[in-house]
């Protein structure tokens, strides 16, 4: 009985914010049952997980690919319903991914959390603090996942503090990004500009700025930085690190 008196009770939320009636909601229970029995949820998580998604003005064709990712997530994960939605929700928002291509957010963590120390739920973490600043300045989902897999791996800090790190050096490029000659000042005091950074770069024949003199996108300038970081210095490799 509380079952019934729960699902019904989130059923008519989904009524509520789609405008649709409780009876053609109820009408649907089919397509629900069978993501539930396929991803081993419970009838009423599935429509808990719906109801999130209606609740951000998705059709009802977004809402069961968007859900069926979620629990996708959330089993690959062991994570709950809630954070896996608001986890997938992030990703697919800040890198305008394509609802019905969602999938390859999942594929995505799943591969990385299979090949590196570390997990699904932590990617997607690490993800959630850093997705807008990093789409914002060009460092594209694949390289960002791939980038909080190696950081998370090899400094064991814990999910959160790398995404918001990650976050910070991001928005740090984004306010040159915005304004190429800004002067930015850290918390400590530290001021920079974007010719410094240009600077040591072009010391190793890396320049961030392209032929129109725009910042070039992040993901791609620390790659060729990363092809070359072994054959540095320490003093150019900290002198390149202090800038960026």
């Amino acid at each position: 009985k509380s079952d019934i008196t729960s699902l019904d009770k989130t059923i008519t939320s989904i009524a509520t914010v789609t405008g649709r009636s409780s009876g053609e909601l109820w009408g649907q229970i089919g397509s629900y049952s069978a993501l539930a029995k396929e991803y081993g949820s419970s009838l009423t998580g599935v429509y808990e997980v719906a109801d999130l998604f209606y609740h951000q003005g998705l059709s009802t064709n977004e809402v069961l690919e968007m859900s069926a990712q979620a629990l996708t997530l959330a089993k690959i994960g062991a994570i709950d319903y809630s954070n896996a939605t608001d986890y997938l929700t992030n990703a697919v928002r800040s890198y305008h991914i394509d609802m019905s291509n969602a999938s390859h957010v999942t594929d995505v963590y799943a591969s990385l959390a299979a090949n590196a120390a570390t997990s699904v739920e932590e990617l997607a973490s690490a993800m959630s603090k850093t997705a807008s600043a990093a789409a914002s300045v060009g460092s594209d989902f694949e390289f960002t996942s791939a980038a909080m897999a190696v950081m998370i791996e090899t400094t064991r800090e814990s999910a959160v503090n790398i995404g918001t790190a990650y976050k910070s050096v991001a928005a740090r490029y984004g306010n040159f990004k915005s304004n190429p000659a800004t002067l930015v000042t850290d918390e400590d005091g530290t001021t920079t500009s974007v010719n410094d950074v240009d600077k040591a770069l072009k010391s190793i024949g890396i320049s961030i700025l392209d032929s129109t003199g725009q910042l070039r996108d992040f993901s791609d300038v620390i790659m060729e930085l990363g092809s070359q970081w072994d054959t540095l210095n320490t003093n150019t490799q900290r002198w390149i690190v202090t800038a960026l």
